[in-house]
C-alpha cells in the first residue's frame, strides 16, 4: 500500500466577499448607527470563517509525505499561480506508481475539509486533479479524525495537536490554524511552512500509533 500523508493550510479568498450576499443586521434593530455596527460585526464574523469554506478559500500551503519515500514536502502558495502548480505536483505524486500499490491518502479531518478544498481549488483554477471518494464509510482514504471520533459519534473531539500530545508525541510547533491568516498578512511564510510540515508529521505519527498504516 502507498500511503500519502497530507495536510493543507487555507486563507480566505481575497475576492470572496464579492460573491456572497450582503450580511443583514439583527432584525430587532431600528437605529441606523446600531444597524451599521451590527452589519459590520456580522460581516467581520463571516469573513473570519471564509478560510474554512471550500468555495471561498485558497490553499496557502500544501504539505505531503509518501511513507517510505522522500522527505516531507510543503509547497507554500503565495499566489494562485503557485497554488495551481502545487496542486499539479500533488496530483502527480498521488498518481505516481510505487510498484502496483494503491494510493491511500491519510489526513486529519481531511475527508470533510482538506480533500474537498483541494478538489474545489483545482476546479476553480482549471487544474486536472483526481476525483476523490469522500464517502464516510466507503472512502478508501484514511481520516484519522474519523477513526478517533468513531466516524463523528464522539462529541468530545479534539485537535490533531491534542491527540498527538495525548499519545506522547512532542512538537515544537506553537502555531495553530487560526494563526495562519495573521502570519500570511505579516509575510511570515516560513512559519506557515513549518506549521504545515509539523501537521504532516503529527498526522503520520498518530496514524501509525493507531495501526492504520499497514506496510508490507
Amino acid at each position: 500500500m502507498k500511503y500519502l500523508i497530507l495536510d493543507i493550510e487555507t486563507l480566505p479568498h481575497p475576492n470572496a466577499s464579492q460573491w456572497l450576499e450582503p450580511v443583514q443586521a439583527a432584525a430587532n434593530l431600528v437605529d441606523p448607527v446600531k444597524i451599521a455596527k451590527s452589519i459590520e460585526e456580522r460581516t467581520a464574523e463571516r469573513d473570519d470563517k471564509l478560510g474554512l469554506d471550500p468555495d471561498c478559500c485558497v490553499a496557502c500551503a500544501i504539505g505531503w509525505h509518501v511513507v517510505g519515500g522522500d522527505d516531507p514536502t510543503v509547497d507554500v502558495c503565495r499566489t494562485e499561480a503557485e497554488e495551481a502548480e502545487a496542486l499539479r505536483r500533488l496530483a502527480a505524486v498521488y498518481a505516481a506508481p510505487m510498484g502496483q500499490q494503491e494510493t491511500k491518502i491519510v489526513t486529519f479531518y481531511g475527508r470533510q475539509f482538506d480533500l474537498p478544498v483541494l478538489m474545489r481549488r483545482a476546479m476553480y483554477l482549471g487544474v486536472k486533479f483526481p476525483t476523490l471518494n469522500l464517502d464516510r464509510y466507503r472512502s478508501p482514504h484514511i481520516d484519522v479524525w474519523d477513526v478517533l471520533t468513531f466516524n463523528g459519534a464522539l462529541r468530545t473531539a479534539h485537535s490533531l495537536k491534542f491527540y498527538a500530545k495525548r499519545m506522547g508525541f512532542t512538537t515544537l510547533d506553537k502555531v495553530d490554524g487560526g494563526d495562519v491568516r495573521t502570519l500570511a498578512a505579516a509575510g511570515n511564510w516560513d512559519a506557515i511552512r513549518e506549521h504545515c510540515l509539523s501537521d504532516v508529521g503529527l498526522t503520520h505519527a498518530v496514524a501509525n500509533k493507531l495501526g492504520l498504516l499497514r506496510l508490507s
